[in-house]
């Protein structure tokens, strides 16, 4: 009989179980209620997702540049 095995998944998340483009890495946080208020602001200004919103907060605080949409280039 073919036994169907169930999906594994590392930290108990499928989502760390996908593959992932070069370089690219994930991160899992808890933030306090500031934070999530100006992540989703910034998501609802510009049509961006969380993780994308998130991102581009973490690039300013790090003192990256942005990236598109919101850079120059």
């Amino acid at each position: 009989m073919n036994e169907v095995k169930p999906r594994r998944t590392v930290y108990g998340h499928s989502m760390y179980s996908r593959p992932k483009r070069d370089g690219q890495h994930i991160i899992s946080t808890c933030v306090q209620p500031d934070v999530w208020a100006a992540v989703q602001q910034l998501q609802a200004d510009h049509g961006l997702t969380i993780s994308g919103a998130a991102h581009h907060l973490m690039r300013l605080g790090a003192g990256l540049k942005p990236l598109y949409p919101f850079s120059e280039d």
